[in-house]
C-alpha cells in the first residue's frame, strides 16, 4: 500500500483528507513544516500532501527543505491550499511541487490526482 505524508496545521482537514485517503493509502500526518521534516528523517512516503500556511514553517519553505532531503528529493509534492496567489504557485512549481490544488476541494478530485501522480 502506498504512503502518503499529509502536513497541515488544521486537525480538522487532516481529519477529513485522511477520512478520504485511508481506504486506498497509508496515511502519516504531521502538524507543520517542522514536524513533517522530523518525520521525514524516520519515514519515506510516496507522496506529500502539504499545506502552505502553517506556524513554525510555511509549506512553502518545507518544500524546499523536502526536495532537498534524500527520501524526498523525487518524492512528488502536492501543494493543498486557500491560496490562489500566482506568485506562491510560481515558487511552488521552481522548488518542484508537483501540483497545487485549492481547499476546499472534492474527495474524488484528490483522489483522481494522486492516483494519477502515483502511477
Amino acid at each position: 500500500m502506498k504512503k502518503i505524508l499529509l502536513v497541515d496545521d488544521s486537525t480538522s482537514i487532516r481529519n477529513i483528507l485522511k477520512g478520504s485517503l485511508v481506504h486506498m493509502y497509508q496515511v502519516i500526518e504531521a502538524a507543520d513544516g517542522k514536524d513533517a521534516l522530523q518525520l521525514a528523517d524516520k519515514e519515506s512516503a510516496d507522496m506529500v500532501l502539504l499545506d502552505v500556511n502553517m506556524p513554525i514553517m510555511d509549506g512553502i519553505s518545507t518544500l524546499g527543505h523536502l526536495k532537498e532531503h534524500p527520501h524526498y528529493k523525487n518524492v512528488p509534492i502536492i501543494m493543498l491550499t486557500t491560496e490562489t496567489k500566482d506568485e506562491l504557485r510560481q515558487e511552488a512549481k521552481q522548488k518542484g511541487a508537483a501540483g497545487w490544488i485549492i481547499k476546499p476541494c472534492q474527495p474524488e478530485k484528490l483522489l483522481s490526482v494522486i492516483s494519477q501522480i502515483l502511477q
